[in-house]
């Protein structure tokens, strides 16, 4: 079954890294410890978090943006679909309980070395642990619809770039927490964190961007193929090329592609290190990706 909720985790990761990297605001704060039964004052510095806007808020205007820009059937109201997808996003985020104990380890950065390089590496490494499920996932729904190789082909490699996207965040903020943290005065520390702001919002930029047309394209498909809104929750049993409108699906396909294509340039000419680590990931990914289609346990009933 075509579940689209296996990689709602994207979109947490998404909102996550903006809001627990670039939200921040350093500050120093004066505390008082006991050393040895005397009362030391001292200075610490450690983060506040400036978000205008609550997650709710940044959900609910996504998936606005998302129904602006994608065809939906009569069958479907455009509100129901926002309150739908919405509701789901906010019920995860709220039972994410390890991404809001990482988030709470930065607002008590006074305890941790590099709070922003734990946070980071807690991002990658829980999205590696899902690779492999996310390449079967993108195997299993290609076995259930008629769409062409290239489709799958296409999310397989946007896993594999927002893998290396979050690699290079972590080398940035690595070499930026290392430089504030060896900071003599304040100024020079809040200097390289905003510093480092400055070197990464751009790159998130991108690939927000990136995933926006990622995630129009798989809910135009998933919309189109399911009858009622629970079918759009649990997922189709089959994706029918014939259901959906080709033009609008070419010039979605296209807007994901140009996209994709820009952010592994964007990539890769930051990082040129991870093309060469990321050609051996592809053939890797192509060999594991024919072991799953050849799986018996995948095998499609009315495939045409």
């Amino acid at each position: 079954m075509f579940s689209p909720s296996v990689g709602n985790q994207l979109t947490e990761s998404g909102s996550a890294l903006r809001y627990g990297l670039l939200d921040i605001k350093p500050i120093e704060v004066n505390e008082t410890i006991n050393r040895f039964g005397l009362k030391i004052r001292r200075t610490a510095r450690t983060f506040i978090y400036e978000r205008p806007k609550t997650f709710e808020d940044y959900i609910s205007f996504t998936n606005n943006a998302i129904f602006e820009k994608i065809d939906i059937p009569e069958r479907f109201d455009i509100n129901e679909l926002i309150k739908l997808y919405s509701e789901r996003s906010i019920k995860n985020h709220e039972n994410d309980i390890e991404l809001k104990q990482t988030i709470e380890k930065i607002k008590k950065s006074k305890t941790i070395k590099r709070p922003l390089v734990s946070f980071i590496q807690f991002m990658k490494n829980r999205f590696e642990s899902r690779k492999d499920k996310y390449l079967e996932f993108e195997a299993k729904r290609f076995l259930n619809s008629n769409f062409s190789l290239s489709l799958s082909s296409k999310f397989v490699i946007f896993d594999n770039t927002f893998y290396d996207y979050l690699k290079l965040l972590e080398k940035i903020v690595r070499w930026y927490e290392l430089r504030a943290s060896v900071a003599r005065d304040f100024r020079m520390y809040k200097r390289n964190i905003s510093e480092m702001k400055l070197r990464i919002s751009p790159i998130i930029d991108d690939m927000d961007s990136c995933f926006f047309y990622y995630i129009c394209l798989k809910r135009y498909i998933t919309i189109w193929n399911s009858k009622d809104y629970q079918e759009i929750i649990d997922g189709p049993e089959f994706l029918d090329i014939n259901k959906i409108d080709r033009n609008k699906f070419e010039k979605l396909f296209v807007d994901f592609e140009g996209e994709l294509g820009w952010m592994r340039e964007s990539i890769y000419n930051s990082e040129p290190s991870l093309l060469e680590k990321e050609l051996n990931v592809d053939v890797n990914t192509k060999r594991m990706f024919s072991k799953l289609l050849m799986v018996p346990s995948f095998s499609l009933r009315n495939k045409s």
